[in-house]
């Protein structure tokens, strides 16, 4: 096994985080020249000739939110809105009494937009999230809960279209679940790149720091956001690492994960059934069962699966975390994050079915504007 030991200075790193962000909330902020439409949308561009309205948000979990804002903001409501995710256009919306009607956004439409509004940090908000971070496992005898608590602050530097840089610092509160040192060190760290390459196949590439885990993690989805069907497939190359008092340790690329899977919403409820197979962390194979239900603002959900290490069962939650924003200006914002996500598994020492997280799930972002989700709670009590 390769393993290195490199030094490390925690105060490096922070004056240099510190140092980017001094130097893009500089005077250059002042060279943007369309104004922010509504206190959360960002990125806004409104195409009075085809009567379309794009923007991106980033404070609300459920989008839903973020389209009402943008009806509320003096937007024509005969116009479409076209939510975007780190600049790229999801889909075409249309918010009627007690429906969504859902449009797929065309090639042609795509590059139109990158000609005439390409991508840049100008035209977003320097924004700051405090992100939650909880592990635990319970039933021990001795000791019946032993949990980890720290709390991130992350940022997002946008770089091109779909490219964005997620930068962050980690704090620790609380570790009775492992012999992590309690030292402020780098939270995630990685780039990553969302690609829509077509109106139903998406594309989320990510290189960096994952938790306790670096290396590289490539996911798929084919999910038309008006069908109950869809399917997706991800593959990463990973190394363990973490942080010392002082250095970093890490060990050479060598946890290989391939996954594939198929999923079915119901019409109503919002229920997701998702079966997914194929290899985890540490050469374990097997197959895992999950039912998602959704509701407006929270998602839970339950899961069973199989592998050659064992099997286990558990459950799962995300959450928004209040109170969203908590300053903020016409250019900087200082927020809780959108979403809080967790994973519970019974059987947690068996390294059955381990995988780590790789920023956004594709498919849970996907979940979240398919147009059934949207229009139950246009309708529901």
């Amino acid at each position: 096994m390769q393993r290195a030991y490199r030094p490390f200075t925690r105060r490096t790193y922070i004056a240099g985080w510190l140092l980017a962000i001094c130097s893009l909330t500089g005077s250059t902020y002042g060279q943007v020249r369309k104004p922010f439409l509504g206190k959360d949308l960002e990125n806004v561009r409104v195409d009075s000739s085809q009567q379309r309205v794009y923007y991106e948000q980033r404070v609300f979990r459920n989008p839903l939110v973020g389209m009402l804002e943008a009806g509320q903001a003096g937007i024509d409501t005969a116009y479409e809105l076209v939510p975007l995710y780190q600049g790229v256009p999801l889909a075409g919306y249309r918010l009627g009494r007690g429906s969504v009607r859902v449009r797929p956004v065309t090639g042609s439409e795509r590059r139109q937009l990158q000609a005439v509004q390409p991508v840049s940090w100008r035209q977003y908000k320097f924004d700051f999230r405090l992100q939650p971070e909880f592990i635990a496992n319970f039933g021990f005898k001795e000791q019946p809960i032993l949990s980890k608590t720290n709390l991130l602050l992350q940022t997002q530097l946008y770089l091109y279209r779909g490219l964005v840089l997620h930068l962050g610092v980690l704090f620790p509160l609380v570790n009775d679940f492992d012999n992590q040192p309690m030292n402020i060190r780098p939270a995630p760290v990685y780039l990553n790149q969302f690609l829509a390459l077509s109106h139903q196949d998406f594309v989320s590439a990510s290189a960096g720091l994952f938790g306790s885990q670096y290396g590289l993690n490539v996911q798929y989805r084919r999910n038309n956001l008006t069908s109950p069907w869809s399917f997706g497939a991800e593959a990463g190359l990973t190394g363990f690492y973490y942080f010392p008092r002082q250095g970093i340790y890490y060990e050479k690329l060598r946890h290989l994960l391939l996954q594939a899977d198929v999923a079915y919403r119901l019409r109503t409820p919002d229920v997701t059934f998702k079966v997914s197979g194929g290899q985890y962390m540490y050469d374990d194979r097997g197959a895992r069962l999950d039912v998602l239900r959704q509701f407006s603002n929270v998602e839970i959900g339950i899961y069973a699966m199989k592998t050659k290490n064992g099997s286990t069962a558990g459950f799962n939650i995300a959450i928004p975390i209040p109170p969203g924003r908590i300053v903020q200006s016409s250019r900087v914002r200082l927020r809780s994050s959108e979403e809080f996500r967790w994973e519970y598994s019974y059987n947690a020492v068996g390294n059955v079915g381990v995988r780590y997280r790789a920023g956004v799930p594709l498919d849970g972002l996907l979940r979240q504007y398919h147009q059934q989700y949207l229009t139950n709670q246009l309708v529901r009590p």
